[in-house]
Parts: C-alpha cells; sequence; structure tokens
C-alpha cells in the first residue's frame, strides 16, 4: 500500500528563499496467511522526497512505524493473554504497560488520561532527515502524515524516543553513520533531546519507562503545562 502527501517550505540560501516540495511515500507490509498474533502487526515504511526548485528529486530522509491492530486481534477470537505472549518483544512492551492483561483494553489510569477510544496502536519507531533538508519542519510534517493516513481507528500513537545513532543498526553501519551525519554529543544529551522534540509535538512520558504516547481523540489540544507536570507514574 502506498500512499503520498506534498508539502510545500521554505528555506534561506545565501540570502535568498528556495522552494522545496516535500512528498512521503508509505509502504505497508501485511503477511498472507492464516489468522496468527503477528497478523495483526504491520510493518510502515515511509520514503521522504524533496524536490529542490530546478534541482530534481533528492532522497530527503525516512520514517519507520508499526501498526498494531489490538482491537481486530481481539475481535478475532485472540485473548489478551495470547496478544501478551505472542507478539514481538519490542511491541509486547507497549502491551504490558499500556493494556491490562486480562481484559486486553487499556488499564485505568491510562484511560483516566488520555482518553483512549479505539483499541489499535500506530508505534513511530524513527525519523531521519538528511543534513541538507533539516530545519524545514519536515520532521514534524511526515509524523503528522504518518498519524493522519495510519493513525485512524488508533487510540494512542506512542514512540521511545532513541537516537539512530546509538541504536545497533545504525552504530555498525559507517555509511548511514556518515550520510546522517549526526550531532556529535553523548548518549544522555541526544536521548534528552529527542525527548523535549518529542515532547513539543505533543507526546507525554509514561513514567519512568521511556514511552511517549500522544491520545488520537485528544490531539490538537493543548493541555496547561499544570495539567500535565505529572506524568504517569
Amino acid at each position: 500500500m502506498k500512499s503520498t502527501k506534498t508539502l510545500t517550505d521554505r528555506r534561506e540560501e545565501s540570502g535568498s528563499n528556495e522552494n522545496v516540495v516535500v512528498s512521503v511515500e508509505f509502504v505497508l507490509r501485511a503477511e498472507l496467511h492464516e489468522s496468527a498474533e503477528t497478523d495483526f502487526v504491520h510493518s510502515i515504511a515511509g520514503r521522504i522526497i524533496a524536490e529542490p526548485e530546478h534541482r530534481g528529486k533528492k532522497d530527503a530522509g525516512r520514517i519507520g512505524a508499526s501498526l498494531v491492530q489490538f482491537g481486530a486481534a481481539l475481535d478475532h477470537g485472540i485473548s489478551a493473554e495470547r496478544l501478551g505472549d505472542g507478539i514481538s518483544g519490542d511491541i509486547s512492551e507497549y502491551w504490558e504497560h499500556l493494556f491490562d492483561v486480562e481484559t486486553g483494553y487499556p488499564k485505568e489510569e491510562i484511560q483516566n488520561e488520555f482518553e483512549v477510544v479505539d483499541l489499535d496502536l500506530l508505534i513511530i519507531d524513527y525519523v531521519a532527515i538528511y543534513p541538507e533538508f533539516r530545519g524545514l519542519g519536515i520532521s514534524k510534517s511526515a509524523i503528522h502524515r504518518m498519524i493522519d493516513i495510519f493513525g485512524t481507528g488508533c487510540g494512542l500513537v506512542a514512540c521511545k524516543p532513541w537516537p539512530l545513532q546509538f541504536t545497533p543498526s545504525v552504530a555498525d553501519d559507517l555509511e548511514e553513520l556518515k550520510r546522517l551525519a549526526l550531532p556529535n554529543v553523548c548518549k544522555g544529551e541526544a536521548v534528552r533531546k529527542l525527548r523535549s522534540y518529542w515532547s513539543r509535538l505533543g507526546f507525554w512520558p509514561l513514567g519512568n519507562t521511556g514511552i511517549y504516547l500522544l491520545s488520537v481523540s485528544q490531539r490538537g489540544c493543548r493541555a496547561s503545562s499544570q495539567d500535565r507536570a505529572k506524568s504517569l507514574q
């Protein structure tokens, strides 16, 4: 499945503005076999493409996510216990923190805080923008477009902010590290900055789990700092 969205940004170059049209192409992967727990987990890969004025198309970055259809799984008779045990380790972590293992519905404290309407979960795994196109707001636009398209039917959007340069798949890939040209800062500082970025997008920390959450039903509403001062314990 592919879907594109075109945005327009402007950047300053040598004192002048240049139009940059940006699009994101999504590909969703789904298995074709008999129903099982993993049939309700779909991988989404997004290629971000920029078209600077008079310079043709260029890769601007990438975004990845997982769509977890907990609601559909329960409707197909898969128990909450099986869901917790049968999904991959990374996703099981979200399941354990967000959902009641007996009922399969959001935990009471999650429901009260985030007003969860639907059971499906969209997990944004990573966003990477290449150096030439940073500072244009492309990352924010790609994240929101991902939610617009795949967040329908989801109660929550989740992420676990972690710098790409400290993930094994990227840390051992010298070519990718060179392409990303990420800031040379310590892990703690990189994590702090990344968490701050997701907070500005409206995501809120779930205690000390490292998970950040955005309620789809509350999306676009600005909570006062007083209301959000204390994250869930």
